[in-house]
């Protein structure tokens, strides 16, 4: 009976210690949970309850998504050498747009002002789900300090990302990720500024939104890694 209780007790002991030690990665969870969080915003929306459909998504990033480990992807970055991801040694802050939408007035002119204010202590990666030729007229517009990327299912490697990412959260989606490539946080964003909204007023209005975005989950990260440390 004795040796019994032992083995069980060692048996116990290794399967939590596997628990423990397993990493749960973005792409993984998103798979596992994806078709209820579908089917219950369907329905959702084809109530046209817009504001269920939003509570759906952030209860799926919350219970699911958040503390997961985010995926090791190989960047195109338009005009650079591709980047993975786990060789950042910052947090990161990841938005998704495409080339076809029409990215509000200001927001480019607050995301360059945000990225050297934090050039330091952050990396911004812009995500543009199209190929390269299509960034021609848009990739310049933003600062040295964002690295513009670009992800396509022209593209065979790229359909990792794309099938998990963009087919899956949409966009436009920004992704925070700290500096052990933990995701803080997932939110799909609106534009916060009219079409007749002067230039300098649009460009406070989205400096005021992502900036607050940008510190709460940078503030979230340094949350985290003091409570690891301490453990």
């Amino acid at each position: 009976m004795r040796r019994f209780l032992l083995t069980l007790i060692l048996s116990l002991s290794f399967t939590a210690s596997y628990c423990q030690d397993t990493i749960m990665y973005l792409t993984d969870a998103i798979k596992e949970n994806i078709n209820p969080y579908k089917r219950a915003s369907n329905i959702a929306y084809e109530k046209r309850n817009i504001e269920e459909g939003k509570n759906l998504f952030d209860s799926l990033v919350k219970t699911k998504l958040i503390g997961t480990k985010f995926d090791d992807f190989s960047l195109k970055v338009y005009k650079e050498k591709n980047v993975k991801i786990n060789r950042i040694s910052k947090p990161i802050f990841i938005i998704t747009y495409a080339s076809w939408l029409v990215i509000p007035k200001g927001e480019i002119p607050a995301l360059n002002i945000l990225a050297k204010e934090h050039r330091d202590d952050m990396q911004i990666i812009v995500v543009f789900w199209d190929k390269k030729n299509d960034l021609k007229n848009i990739a310049y517009k933003f600062s040295d300090n964002i690295k513009v990327c670009y992800a396509n299912e022209y593209y065979a490697k790229d359909s990792h990302i794309v099938a998990t990412i963009k087919h899956t959260l949409g966009f436009p989606t920004s992704i925070f990720v700290d500096e052990n490539k933990n995701v803080v946080n997932i939110k799909h964003f609106e534009s916060k500024t009219k079409i007749k909204t002067p230039i300098k007023e649009a460009i406070i209005t989205s400096y005021n939104y992502f900036s607050k975005d940008i510190n709460e989950n940078l503030m979230k990260s340094l949350s985290s890694k003091k409570s690891f440390t301490t453990n």
